[in-house]
C-alpha cells in the first residue's frame, strides 16, 4: 500500500509524540494543466488508500490533520480522518495551509517552465538554473515549508500527538534533497503517500526519511 514506509517510522515511534509526518496526497487524477492543478482530486483507489492509511494509526491518543489548499490534498486528509475516526483518535482537521504548496513560488513563469521540463524541474532548481525572480533558493523554500511543521511540533497538548501535514511531490522533493542530499534520480520520485519524520530531540528537531536522518535546530524560522 502507498505510504507504507511512513507508517513503519510511526509503528516504530510506537506512540511516543510528539512527532510529524509531511506527506505526499494518495493517489490522483492526472494533471493535464498546472495552472488548474489545484483541482485536480484523488482516485477511488487514493480515497481508499488514504482511509486504510487513517485506520492504520492506532498508538496515537491524538492525530491533528493539515492540508495543503489543493482539492487532493483536502480529500487526503479527510479520507485519513475517516480512517482514525474508527480507532476512537481525537481527531482534527485544519486547512488550507499554505506552507504546503509551494509557498516559495514567485512568479507563474515557474510553473511554465515546469510543464516543459517535468521533473527536471528540481533538478533546474537545486542547480541553480532558475530565475530568483520565479523561485526561492532552495535552503530558505525548505525553511518555509518546515516553519509551521516545527513551530506546530513544539506547542503543548501531550506526550503522544502526531502532526500529519499533507503536502505534494515537489515538497517532499525538496525536503529530501536539502535534509538528507537524496536526489530524486538517485532515490526516484516520491511515491503517493510518501513522506518525512520530525520528532524533538531537546532544541533539537531530527528529521527521518527511510534509513536517513538529519539533525537541526530553527530558530525565528529558519535553520540555525
Amino acid at each position: 500500500m502507498y505510504g507504507s514506509e511512513v507508517l513503519a517510522a510511526l509503528e516504530r515511534m510506537n506512540g511516543n509524540g510528539p512527532c510529524a509526518v509531511i506527506v505526499r496526497h494518495a493517489a490522483r487524477h492526472p494533471i493535464t494543466d498546472l495552472q488548474r492543478s489545484l483541482e485536480v482530486g484523488l482516485t477511488d483507489e487514493g480515497m481508499s488508500d488514504a482511509q486504510r492509511f487513517g485506520s492504520a494509526l492506532e498508538k496515537f491518543s491524538t492525530v491533528r490533520l493539515f492540508h495543503s489548499p489543493a482539492l487532493r490534498c483536502r480529500q487526503t486528509a479527510e479520507s485519513m480522518m475517516r480512517g482514525l475516526e474508527g480507532n476512537g483518535t481525537a481527531v482534527s482537521l485544519t486547512g488550507p495551509e499554505r506552507n504546503l504548496c509551494a509557498p516559495y513560488l514567485k512568479d507563474d513563469s515557474c510553473l511554465t517552465r515546469a510543464a516543459q521540463i517535468g521533473k527536471g524541474f528540481i533538478r533546474e532548481w537545486f542547480d541553480g538554473g532558475l530565475d530568483s525572480e520565479w523561485i526561492l533558493d532552495t535552503a530558505t523554500a525548505a525553511d518555509m515549508v518546515m516553519a509551521p511543521i516545527v513551530s506546530k511540533l513544539s506547542e503543548d497538548g501531550g506526550a503522544d500527538r502526531l502532526d500529519i501535514h499533507v503536502s505534494h511531490d515537489w515538497e517532499i522533493s525538496l525536503l529530501r534533497e536539502e535534509l538528507f542530499g537524496l536526489r530524486y534520480e538517485d532515490v526516484g520520485w516520491p511515491p503517493f503517500m510518501d513522506g518525512i519524520l520530525f520528532r524533538t530531540d531537546g532544541a533539537d528537531v531530527v528529521a527521518s526519511y527511510r534509513s536517513s536522518e538529519s539533525l537541526f535546530t530553527m530558530v525565528n524560522g529558519r535553520r540555525a
